[in-house]
């Protein structure tokens, strides 16, 4: 069998399974199981595919139709032009994610002398470590409820930054110390109703990492409250959202004493990170 016949094969199949992108799944799915690039794959599509290699790519397509992640399935996710270890422990990255890290650098690059960053909900550590590898004299933490996240985190700031950034296991903010200029979170903030379709996907990624309370934004208010604690005087915090979520939160925030208020938009035009500033005396 060739690799333009696998490729085809498996295109049928997960599109009968009802896989939403079976031409990009079945590339990046062939390409890691003979162990070669994208490009490198679609340039040699007359060639055979050994038996080994075919075997493993079957494996993979069944756990595709099962479900599983790409991401999952190969143990690892781009993100920020990094590449990080990704598993069941750990939400996998987003691409929207990126306007997060993208926000906290423009701020921290703004600002006089050192500055330290504290990421919450680090979970695969893909913001604070983004954020470290680039601006390395940015002072990185991370925080997450999960003691699995922070495994996964550990090992990949060993992988791409040579080091483990100081970590704490914390419900947000509640086991942190010390006082931040920055602070970052992709916290859950997906609906109650969002949740149940979930379930019903039997979708792998933690739900820890995923359930909102009844509208979404339930972590998100948490972590305005106790960020207040832990910001320096007109510290910022930034924090991933829904999409439909930013006036709900942007109310919260004023309702909390933070000032400065501001939207970025993910690629897609949508609402994705709100950015607040704490007003001097934060903290009180």
């Amino acid at each position: 069998m060739t690799i333009r016949q696998a490729l085809g094969e498996a295109y049928g199949i997960l599109t009968a399974g009802g896989v939403e992108t079976p031409v990009l799944d079945a590339t990046v799915l062939l390409s890691h199981a003979l162990g070669v690039t994208k490009e490198r794959l679609l340039a040699d599509l007359p060639e055979a595919v050994d038996g080994e290699g075919y075997a493993a790519f079957r494996r993979f397509l069944d756990l595709r139709l099962r479900g599983i992640p790409v991401s999952y399935i190969r143990r690892r996710k781009e993100f920020y032009g990094l590449e990080f270890l990704v598993d069941e422990r750990v939400l996998v990255p987003r691409p929207e994610t990126e306007t997060l890290v993208e926000a906290a650098i423009e701020l921290a690059a703004a600002e006089p002398g050192a500055v330290t960053l504290h990421d919450a909900c680090t979970g695969s550590g893909c913001v604070a470590i983004a954020c470290a590898y680039a601006l390395p004299e940015l002072g990185v933490s991370v925080s997450d409820i999960s003691p699995e996240a922070l495994e996964v985190c550990a090992a990949n700031s060993r992988a791409i930054l040579g080091r483990e950034l100081p970590a704490a296991r914390s419900d947000l903010l509640a086991g942190v110390a010390g006082r931040f200029d920055i602070i970052t979170a992709n916290p859950p903030y997906l609906a109650d109703e969002e949740m149940a379709m979930m379930r019903v996907r039997r979708w792998p990624e933690p739900e820890l990492a995923l359930a909102g309370g009844p509208d979404g934004t339930a972590v998100a208010r948490r972590l305005a409250a106790e960020a207040r604690e832990h910001l320096s005087p007109g510290g910022r915090l930034l924090v991933e959202i829904g999409p439909k979520q930013a006036g709900a939160i942007w109310e919260e925030l004023e309702g909390r004493g933070y000032e400065g208020i501001r939207v970025f938009r993910d690629l897609a035009g949508s609402d994705r990170v709100i950015a607040a500033r704490a007003p001097p005396g934060s903290g009180t």
